[in-house]
């Protein structure tokens, strides 16, 4: 049976604290502070106002993990405005690239509308899915990920990717062909049964197998 992607109660403790101005700024100089930071603007097409800065900061929480974040971070008044925790997996029997898991976050600050209006969907199809070849949904969204999924579900399917529903207790993929296919399938992606944990959305440049095994990175 498919293992579950990511812990429940890490992701509130990841994504928790970004809500509080303290805690806030503490993230910001600890993302700021980091040996292994990059700026990624570029490589993810985001023309950015005065002020901001998208960065990549690997092996901050866990040196030796297969994961790492990505923030956009105002150095004006120190804060992280938008919060992206890829955390890398693995599909056994797949060809291609690893699958990725992203956890988003972004400040519900109207001040920050116009500077996040992109970003989150620029990091997604031209940063992260252009270095690895899948994208799975988190099992439990924080803010309004539940509407940014599907929006990238939406839009991917309009950029001819391959969008897919998977069902982790059996280890099925279902396709999704349309727009219509993504309406139907509302209620089994984001229903409030105790079981939605095992429901997956997927994403990805290349055509996959019907029978897949997702496992945490290293547990192939």
């Amino acid at each position: 049976m498919p293992k579950l992607l990511v812990n429940h109660s890490d992701i509130r403790e990841a994504f928790a604290h970004l809500m509080r101005s303290a805690e806030n700024t503490n993230m910001y100089g600890n993302l700021t502070g980091s040996q292994r930071i990059s700026d990624i603007s570029a490589d993810a097409q985001c023309v950015l106002a005065p002020g901001y800065r998208l960065i990549r900061v690997d092996h901050r929480m866990r040196p030796t993990s297969d994961e790492f974040e990505i923030a956009l971070v105002n150095d004006i008044e120190h804060s992280v405005v938008y919060y992206n925790r890829v955390v890398i997996s693995a599909i056994a029997d797949l060809n291609c690239r690893p699958a990725t898991q992203n956890l988003v976050w972004r400040s519900p600050n109207a001040q920050h509308a116009a500077v996040l209006r992109d970003v989150a969907h620029k990091v997604f199809f031209n940063y992260v899915l252009e270095r690895y070849d899948v994208i799975l949904s988190d099992n439990q969204q924080t803010g309004e990920g539940k509407f940014f999924w599907q929006r990238q579900m939406s839009n991917a399917l309009a950029f001819g990717l391959h969008v897919y529903y998977y069902q982790m207790m059996t280890a099925l993929l279902q396709p999704i062909l349309t727009q219509d296919d993504l309406n139907n399938l509302e209620d089994q992606l984001w229903s409030e049964h105790d079981d939605q944990q095992y429901h997956l959305a997927l994403i990805s440049k290349v055509e996959l197998p019907a029978a897949l095994l997702i496992t945490n990175a290293g547990e192939a």
